[in-house]
């Protein structure tokens, strides 16, 4: 299958909507005006997969951020002025495309863009059992954090919420 990665456009919200009601739990649902927020303060940094007929096959949501700052649930991008690392605070496949290295690819691109910034790290909250599947990809849990992080991460309710690292991107597509 063919499939294309590009910058994500307020046109393609509804169908992000879609398949992020299909691949969380209610808990981790956020709001489509909420969606249509971070795409305008981090449009460059906010990706999908599409297929050769233009069907959404996943997605991820990223800005520029601080180490050691949690996104709270349902909460604003605020991009940092002075950033550090890419956050990468919603990634989502479609259950009919897993296995396809869409995720890989989302990630890659995440990567790459990360490198142009100038920032060499990446950071993320993993929920729904994912510490695993982003180990896998060199990120490392961080246990050591503020009182504000481990407040953020108790906003993700019963998800296993943990904050993880990837403390060096290399220049090559991994």
């Amino acid at each position: 299958m063919k499939t294309t990665i590009r910058l994500i456009q307020q046109a393609d919200l509804p169908a992000v909507v879609a398949l992020q009601y299909c691949c969380y739990s209610d808990a981790l649902y956020e709001s489509p005006a909420l969606l249509s927020q971070r795409l305008q303060a981090a449009p460059n940094s906010c990706w999908l997969a599409q297929d050769s007929a233009g069907e959404l096959l996943a997605y991820l949501f990223s800005y520029p951020s601080i180490n050691g700052d949690v996104a709270p649930l349902a909460s604003a991008f605020t991009p940092a002025a002075a950033p550090q690392l890419l956050y990468l605070h919603d990634m989502a496949v479609n259950p009919a495309a897993r296995g396809l290295g869409l995720a890989k690819q989302l990630l890659a691109t995440a990567k790459q863009h990360a490198l142009s910034l100038g920032l060499t790290k990446l950071a993320l909250v993993a929920v729904q059992g994912s510490v695993p599947y982003w180990q896998r990809h060199g990120f490392a849990v961080v246990n050591e954090l503020s009182d504000i992080a481990i407040s953020a991460l108790a906003s993700y309710r019963d998800e296993q919420a943990c904050y993880m690292q990837l403390t060096h991107i290399c220049r090559q597509n991994q």
